[in-house]
Protein backbone atom coordinates (compact mmCIF):
# COMPACT_ATOMS: atom_id res chain seq x y z
CA UNK A 1 0.00 0.00 0.00
CA UNK A 2 1.21 3.21 -0.64
CA UNK A 3 2.28 5.77 1.94
CA UNK A 4 -0.11 9.03 2.55
CA UNK A 5 3.43 11.03 0.49
CA UNK A 6 2.92 8.93 -2.30
CA UNK A 7 -0.63 9.17 -2.87
CA UNK A 8 -0.34 12.92 -2.49
CA UNK A 9 2.72 13.05 -5.20
CA UNK A 10 0.46 11.83 -7.51
CA UNK A 11 -2.36 14.11 -6.84
CA UNK A 12 -3.04 16.42 -9.83
CA UNK A 13 -2.39 20.37 -8.29
CA UNK A 14 -5.53 23.02 -9.17
CA UNK A 15 -3.43 23.99 -12.22
CA UNK A 16 -4.69 20.92 -13.85
CA UNK A 17 -8.32 22.24 -13.71
CA UNK A 18 -8.03 25.51 -14.67
CA UNK A 19 -10.67 26.95 -16.88
CA UNK A 20 -9.54 27.11 -20.80
CA UNK A 21 -9.19 30.14 -22.14
CA UNK A 22 -11.96 30.79 -25.18
CA UNK A 23 -10.71 29.33 -28.53
CA UNK A 24 -9.81 30.97 -31.16
CA UNK A 25 -12.28 33.16 -33.22
CA UNK A 26 -14.25 34.07 -29.88
CA UNK A 27 -14.16 36.42 -27.08
CA UNK A 28 -15.81 37.88 -23.84
CA UNK A 29 -16.50 40.98 -22.94
CA UNK A 30 -18.16 41.26 -19.34
CA UNK A 31 -19.69 44.64 -17.83
CA UNK A 32 -20.00 46.33 -21.47
CA UNK A 33 -22.09 49.19 -20.26
CA UNK A 34 -22.86 50.80 -17.00
CA UNK A 35 -26.28 50.01 -15.38
CA UNK A 36 -28.38 53.00 -16.42
CA UNK A 37 -27.75 52.50 -19.78
CA UNK A 38 -28.15 48.54 -19.81
CA UNK A 39 -31.16 48.85 -18.43
CA UNK A 40 -32.32 51.72 -21.23
CA UNK A 41 -31.58 49.39 -24.05
CA UNK A 42 -33.02 46.37 -22.61
CA UNK A 43 -36.69 48.37 -21.90
CA UNK A 44 -35.90 49.88 -25.81
CA UNK A 45 -35.71 45.72 -26.70
CA UNK A 46 -38.80 45.16 -24.98
CA UNK A 47 -40.97 47.29 -26.36
CA UNK A 48 -42.91 46.30 -29.31
CA UNK A 49 -42.27 46.13 -32.78
CA UNK A 50 -41.57 42.07 -32.93
CA UNK A 51 -42.04 40.14 -35.70
CA UNK A 52 -42.66 36.29 -35.02
CA UNK A 53 -41.68 33.74 -37.78
CA UNK A 54 -37.29 33.71 -38.29
CA UNK A 55 -35.66 30.87 -38.59
CA UNK A 56 -31.99 29.87 -37.87
CA UNK A 57 -32.28 28.01 -41.25
CA UNK A 58 -35.02 28.94 -43.22
CA UNK A 59 -35.16 25.79 -45.41
CA UNK A 60 -34.61 23.11 -42.81
CA UNK A 61 -35.95 24.50 -39.26
CA UNK A 62 -39.60 23.76 -37.90
CA UNK A 63 -39.65 26.04 -35.31
CA UNK A 64 -39.40 30.00 -35.28
CA UNK A 65 -38.59 32.21 -33.13
CA UNK A 66 -39.24 36.28 -32.15
CA UNK A 67 -36.84 39.03 -34.64
CA UNK A 68 -36.78 42.53 -34.73
CA UNK A 69 -34.47 44.42 -37.56
CA UNK A 70 -33.25 47.74 -37.24
CA UNK A 71 -30.55 48.50 -40.06
CA UNK A 72 -28.48 46.73 -43.05
CA UNK A 73 -29.10 43.92 -45.23
CA UNK A 74 -31.20 40.94 -43.57
CA UNK A 75 -28.73 38.61 -45.90
CA UNK A 76 -25.39 37.79 -45.11
CA UNK A 77 -22.46 37.16 -47.25
CA UNK A 78 -24.46 32.97 -47.56
CA UNK A 79 -26.35 34.79 -50.24
CA UNK A 80 -24.35 37.14 -52.50
CA UNK A 81 -23.57 34.14 -54.80
CA UNK A 82 -27.49 34.50 -55.47
CA UNK A 83 -27.38 38.03 -55.82
CA UNK A 84 -29.50 38.94 -52.92
CA UNK A 85 -29.42 41.59 -50.36
CA UNK A 86 -25.31 43.01 -51.02
CA UNK A 87 -24.05 44.06 -47.61
CA UNK A 88 -23.21 47.84 -46.96
CA UNK A 89 -22.09 50.37 -44.24
CA UNK A 90 -25.28 50.62 -42.20
CA UNK A 91 -23.99 52.93 -39.58
CA UNK A 92 -25.37 56.02 -40.74
CA UNK A 93 -28.71 53.95 -41.15
CA UNK A 94 -28.48 52.96 -38.03
CA UNK A 95 -28.15 56.36 -36.68
CA UNK A 96 -31.48 57.65 -38.64
CA UNK A 97 -33.54 54.61 -37.34
CA UNK A 98 -31.88 54.28 -33.71
CA UNK A 99 -30.11 56.38 -32.22
CA UNK A 100 -29.66 54.45 -28.51
CA UNK A 101 -28.41 51.51 -30.54
CA UNK A 102 -26.00 53.54 -32.73
CA UNK A 103 -24.43 55.41 -29.44
CA UNK A 104 -23.22 51.41 -28.59
CA UNK A 105 -22.06 50.73 -31.98
CA UNK A 106 -20.31 53.50 -32.03
CA UNK A 107 -18.66 52.48 -28.64
CA UNK A 108 -18.00 48.90 -29.78
CA UNK A 109 -16.66 50.48 -33.01
CA UNK A 110 -13.80 52.32 -30.84
CA UNK A 111 -13.59 49.56 -28.55
CA UNK A 112 -13.29 45.72 -29.04
CA UNK A 113 -14.89 46.56 -32.68
CA UNK A 114 -12.07 49.18 -33.66
CA UNK A 115 -11.74 48.47 -37.51
CA UNK A 116 -15.07 46.76 -38.16
CA UNK A 117 -17.67 47.97 -40.70
CA UNK A 118 -21.10 47.50 -39.26
CA UNK A 119 -23.57 45.72 -41.89
CA UNK A 120 -26.35 45.05 -39.97
CA UNK A 121 -28.22 45.33 -36.56
CA UNK A 122 -31.32 43.39 -35.49
CA UNK A 123 -32.36 41.19 -31.81
CA UNK A 124 -33.80 38.31 -31.43
CA UNK A 125 -36.12 36.89 -28.77
CA UNK A 126 -36.86 33.31 -27.33
CA UNK A 127 -39.37 32.28 -25.43
CA UNK A 128 -40.17 28.78 -24.10
CA UNK A 129 -41.00 26.53 -27.08
CA UNK A 130 -38.67 28.33 -29.60
CA UNK A 131 -36.17 26.58 -30.96
CA UNK A 132 -32.98 27.60 -33.18
CA UNK A 133 -30.23 25.16 -34.91
CA UNK A 134 -27.00 25.14 -35.43
CA UNK A 135 -25.48 27.20 -38.27
CA UNK A 136 -22.99 29.54 -39.11
CA UNK A 137 -23.66 33.78 -39.99
CA UNK A 138 -20.76 34.05 -42.79
CA UNK A 139 -18.94 32.08 -45.24
CA UNK A 140 -15.91 34.85 -45.14
CA UNK A 141 -13.46 34.29 -41.38
CA UNK A 142 -13.22 38.98 -42.15
CA UNK A 143 -17.17 38.42 -41.10
CA UNK A 144 -18.29 38.31 -37.31
CA UNK A 145 -20.99 38.31 -34.85
CA UNK A 146 -21.43 40.03 -31.63
CA UNK A 147 -24.00 39.42 -29.31
CA UNK A 148 -25.32 41.37 -26.43
CA UNK A 149 -27.21 39.93 -24.01
CA UNK A 150 -29.18 43.49 -22.34
CA UNK A 151 -31.53 41.22 -19.54
CA UNK A 152 -31.15 42.34 -15.64
CA UNK A 153 -30.80 38.71 -14.48
CA UNK A 154 -30.82 34.79 -15.66
CA UNK A 155 -30.39 32.08 -13.87
CA UNK A 156 -28.98 28.76 -14.84
CA UNK A 157 -31.77 26.71 -14.85
CA UNK A 158 -33.12 28.89 -17.51
CA UNK A 159 -30.88 27.37 -20.41
CA UNK A 160 -30.70 29.76 -22.89
CA UNK A 161 -26.57 29.27 -23.47
CA UNK A 162 -25.05 30.10 -27.27
CA UNK A 163 -23.18 27.49 -28.01
CA UNK A 164 -19.66 26.59 -30.38
CA UNK A 165 -19.31 23.96 -32.29
CA UNK A 166 -15.44 23.03 -33.76
CA UNK A 167 -15.83 22.94 -37.76
CA UNK A 168 -17.26 19.87 -38.12
CA UNK A 169 -19.81 20.11 -35.85
CA UNK A 170 -18.77 17.37 -33.68
CA UNK A 171 -17.85 18.33 -29.81
CA UNK A 172 -18.77 21.91 -28.11
CA UNK A 173 -16.10 24.03 -28.44
CA UNK A 174 -17.64 26.22 -25.68
CA UNK A 175 -20.74 27.23 -24.33
CA UNK A 176 -21.54 30.92 -23.44
CA UNK A 177 -23.88 31.64 -20.08
CA UNK A 178 -26.63 34.43 -21.56
CA UNK A 179 -25.09 36.60 -18.26
CA UNK A 180 -26.58 40.05 -17.90
CA UNK A 181 -24.69 42.66 -19.63
CA UNK A 182 -22.10 40.05 -21.73
CA UNK A 183 -20.86 40.54 -24.89
CA UNK A 184 -19.82 37.28 -27.32
CA UNK A 185 -18.20 38.11 -30.32
CA UNK A 186 -17.16 35.44 -32.71
CA UNK A 187 -16.25 34.70 -36.63
CA UNK A 188 -19.20 34.43 -38.39
CA UNK A 189 -18.08 31.02 -39.68
CA UNK A 190 -17.85 29.58 -36.61
CA UNK A 191 -20.82 26.70 -36.33
CA UNK A 192 -23.28 27.91 -33.13
CA UNK A 193 -26.90 27.78 -31.67
CA UNK A 194 -28.76 29.80 -29.41
CA UNK A 195 -30.16 26.88 -26.95
CA UNK A 196 -33.88 27.34 -26.03
CA UNK A 197 -34.98 28.39 -22.62
CA UNK A 198 -36.47 26.17 -20.30
CA UNK A 199 -39.91 25.88 -19.42
CA UNK A 200 -39.10 27.64 -15.70
CA UNK A 201 -37.93 30.45 -17.59
CA UNK A 202 -40.17 33.50 -16.73
CA UNK A 203 -39.15 36.11 -19.67
CA UNK A 204 -38.29 36.12 -23.02
CA UNK A 205 -34.45 35.45 -23.95
CA UNK A 206 -33.53 38.91 -26.01
CA UNK A 207 -29.81 39.20 -27.64
CA UNK A 208 -28.68 42.05 -29.57
CA UNK A 209 -26.66 41.42 -32.58
CA UNK A 210 -24.05 43.24 -34.51
CA UNK A 211 -22.68 41.93 -37.86
CA UNK A 212 -19.25 43.13 -39.01
CA UNK A 213 -16.89 42.89 -41.77
CA UNK A 214 -13.15 44.10 -41.61
CA UNK A 215 -11.38 45.40 -44.39
CA UNK A 216 -13.48 46.41 -47.63
CA UNK A 217 -17.26 45.06 -48.27
CA UNK A 218 -17.93 42.17 -50.58
CA UNK A 219 -18.41 43.35 -54.01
Amino acid sequence: MPDDAEILATRPDASSFAAPAYPPGLGVVDNLLAEPRRKQIADFLNQGGWRFGWKSNAKTDNFSFWHKHFAGSFYTDHYDKNGQGRQYDCADELHRKVPLLHGLWLDLEKGPLAGHTLVRCYANGFPFGSEGSIHTDALSKQSFTSVYYPHDQWHPNWGGETVFFNRERTDIIASIYPRPNRLVMFEGTLPHVARGVSRICPMLRVTLMFKTEIGPLNP
